[in-house]
């Protein structure tokens, strides 16, 4: 009896937990002012926020091309292994767009 009242009990709680949720997502959302907020202040400290963002993407698909090339035929359960010359092609293409985006923001 016991076994069949815990197995009701959780079909229900399975139930009624997303209910809650979508109960009380609406009391929740007035309690944070999140739409429309981003980051405040002026056009040139978001413009310099997204210039960093840049530069540090340009800088890790920079070193994945980097080791691309330096790890091709290291690991033969990565893409590497066998598409190393597209994967480091791929890598200095995206760091090219992203150096030169933030080169553009200036």
């Amino acid at each position: 009896m016991n076994r069949r009242f815990t197995h009701y009990r959780s079909i229900l709680s399975r139930l009624l937990f997303p209910l809650l949720l979508v109960i009380a997502d609406p009391v929740i959302a007035n309690k944070f002012e999140t739409i429309g907020g981003g980051v405040q202040g002026s056009t040139q400290a978001k413009v310099a926020y997204l210039q960093v963002i840049a530069f540090v993407a340009g800088g890790i698909f920079l070193v994945a091309g980097v080791l691309a090339i330096a790890l091709q035929n290291k690991n033969a359960l990565t893409l590497n292994y066998t598409m190393w010359r597209t994967s480091s092609i791929l890598f200095f293409l995206l760091s090219i767009a992203a150096f030169a985006t933030a080169i553009f923001m200036l």
